[in-house]
């Protein structure tokens, strides 16, 4: 029941968080999400990420109405932060409520936890005050930061069992979307 209110308060509140991510700093580039998404993407994979989180975010997907590149870079960053989120609560899920964790598995989560923590910082702070304030300067060592912290678990996940956990997917969406978040940040001519 509680999932049911969930769900719909979620959809509300994205385009909310889309519209307040509308900034307009100077010598940023005003183009549609759509070619947002075509001049930030360079393979079919990141462009079809792109294209659902701007749908997903409530961005204007019309071909008339544009944003100014900033605005775009915000909800990639946000879309990323909500999905650290989620992948922080299932690593601890699984280390508060799965006794059957194995050893290794254990120690895979937990260190994913450590890794994440660097990640989540600097996602929240790009998203929450380096890219409102307009201020680009270190944002790209600041992409780096969020996408090698990403990657050390990733990295931690990468033997035959722990790959078939259902962490595994959630950190490579994660990554990728860490990654998107960085190409639509360098729009922004970092």
């Amino acid at each position: 029941m509680a999932m049911a209110k969930i769900i719909p308060l979620l959809l509300v509140l994205v385009p909310i968080r889309m519209a307040a991510a509308r900034t307009d700093c100077p010598n940023v580039p005003l183009l549609g999400a759509v070619a947002a998404c075509q001049k930030a993407c360079g393979t079919k994979l990141m462009y079809d990420l792109c294209i659902r989180m701007m749908r997903q975010g409530g961005a204007d997907m019309s071909p008339s109405h544009k944003e100014r590149a900033t605005a775009y870079a915000i909800l990639a960053a946000h879309s990323a932060a909500n999905s650290f989120d989620d992948t922080k609560l299932a690593a601890s899920n699984q280390l508060s409520h799965n006794s059957s964790l194995s050893g290794k598995q254990r120690d895979a989560y937990e260190g994913c936890m450590n890794d994440y923590a660097p990640a989540d910082s600097s996602i929240d702070r790009i998203a929450d005050e380096t890219l409102p304030s307009c201020r680009f300067t270190g944002l790209a060592d600041e992409y780096t930061r969020v996408i090698n912290s990403v990657e050390k678990c990733r990295d931690r996940l990468l033997t035959p069992t722990l790959v078939k956990t259902p962490l595994y997917p959630m950190v490579v969406a994660d990554r990728n979307k860490a990654v998107l978040a960085n190409m639509l940040g360098k729009l922004l001519g970092i």
